[in-house]
């Protein structure tokens, strides 16, 4: 049987998340691509909007369900059922797309070549967004079902705890830095991406905004208002995100300005080095102007480390730094509010957003097999409007066969 009783902007929102996964996952091998379609580590994207926007309305679910279930189930048995669902999913991912690496020959077969793969695993070949759901499901378990304001003092300290650790190594061990835990793991020099490990904490944040969002819409009597409140509230975060990379601004490298003299005049900040590409120098604000200390808005690429060194505070989706998890997150509450507008209040549901949001695991499998498939005929030095082609097929082709198995009442769920 398909679903019933959905709440039509939460589908709605979960297929353009689904669909916006496929453009952008399509897209970003392909030379062409405009930068605001394709992820990078220094400032926001359009590209980098899905992921985290698909997170949130996993939060959001997630709070949903739980408490149903939890008026018929005890919480136990409910923890127990979304602990093995998320197990599921990490291994699913991990099947789907496999261990990272693999042996060149049976003779290569070791413990050392194995706990080598399985630490290589965890730091980072592991952490595509299937895994990323379910283990922060997991991390969230002894949270999901506590009052709000225990939600947001437990989010406030996974984002605090994720800044306290890369001040201590995880900047290093992100970007294959030295720093005593590869040292300890044998990972030395092994980048990871999308957060690592230790990014599941700015994950486990976005996820515990989108759990906030039943608790704020419950207490709201009509959509119009539970629009406002969702706009509002967006806008909050993503102005705390954005406040938060300006300081990004205090990693501005000294302007120097030659002189008639042998000695160089420093104009912009004082020329020491950055002792931390966390914990930011203070005296790199003395005697600049509040403008100077704005940063770039987002989709405007920073200036190069000739004039910043690179840092922390950027919108950055491989660290998964605390600016991006609160712009991002609060861009994602912003356009659920838009969604609400349209489709809770105005009635619009596009149909492929329907066939999408309904049935997101198959689509999201099924996408990866078409695209893989279709780049034999779009090559990474495709032209724009040959990109543009094959985005549309993928999505077309991906299409029809999600809707086979809507018609037929399959639903593929963990």
């Amino acid at each position: 049987m398909g679903p019933i009783n959905r709440v039509v902007s939460l589908d709605q929102f979960r297929g353009f998340c689904v669909a916006g996964m496929f453009v952008v996952n399509f897209l970003g091998p392909i030379t062409a691509t405009h930068r605001l379609l394709k992820h990078n580590n220094s400032h926001f994207s359009l590209a980098d909007m899905i992921m985290p926007s698909f997170i949130l309305i996993c939060g959001f679910s997630y709070r949903m369900t739980f408490i149903k279930r939890s008026a018929s189930q005890s919480s136990s048995e409910v923890k127990r059922r979304y602990l093995w669902r998320s197990l599921g999913l990490i291994l699913l991912s991990l099947m789907f797309f496999g261990l990272g690496g693999k042996l060149a020959s049976y003779s290569d077969l070791s413990v050392a070549s194995l706990a080598k793969m399985l630490t290589e695993l965890i730091k980072a070949n592991l952490w595509e967004v299937l895994a990323i759901i379910g283990a922060c499901q997991i991390v969230l378990l002894p949270f999901i079902s506590l009052p709000a304001k225990h939600r947001v003092a437990t989010l406030v300290a996974f984002s605090v705890g994720h800044v306290i650790l890369s001040g201590w190594f995880n900047w290093n061990f992100v970007y294959g830095l030295p720093n005593g835990l590869d040292e300890l793991l044998g990972t030395t020099g092994k980048r990871a991406w999308d957060g690592g490990f230790f990014g599941l904490l700015s994950w486990s944040t976005i996820m515990l905004l989108g759990t906030l969002l039943p608790d704020l819409t419950a207490k709201i009597n009509t959509n119009r208002n539970t629009v406002v409140a969702l706009l509002m509230v967006g806008m909050l975060l993503m102005l705390l995100g954005y406040s938060l990379s300006c300081l990004t601004r205090l990693y501005d490298k000294p302007i120097e300005t030659p002189t008639a003299s042998s000695e160089p005049v420093t104009t912009e900040g004082p020329k020491d080095q950055f002792d931390s590409l966390v914990w930011p120098n203070w005296n790199q604000a003395q005697g600049r102007s509040w403008l100077s200390l704005l940063a770039e808005p987002p989709l405007v690429p920073p200036p190069g480390k000739d004039i910043r060194e690179p840092n922390y505070w950027a919108m950055d989706k491989r660290i998964v730094s605390q600016s991006f998890v609160f712009f991002s997150g609060g861009l994602a509450v912003l356009l659920y509010g838009l969604f609400v507008a349209a489709c809770d209040i105005g009635g619009l549901a596009i149909s492929a957003f329907t066939t999408f949001g309904q049935n997101p695991l198959a689509a999201y499998l099924i996408h990866h097999v078409v695209e893989k498939n279709l780049y034999a005929i779009f090559p990474k030095d495709s032209s724009g409007l040959w990109a543009a082609v094959g985005v549309v097929a993928s999505i077309s082709v991906t299409y029809l066969f999600v809707r086979f198995l809507e018609v037929r009442g399959l639903f593929l769920r963990l």
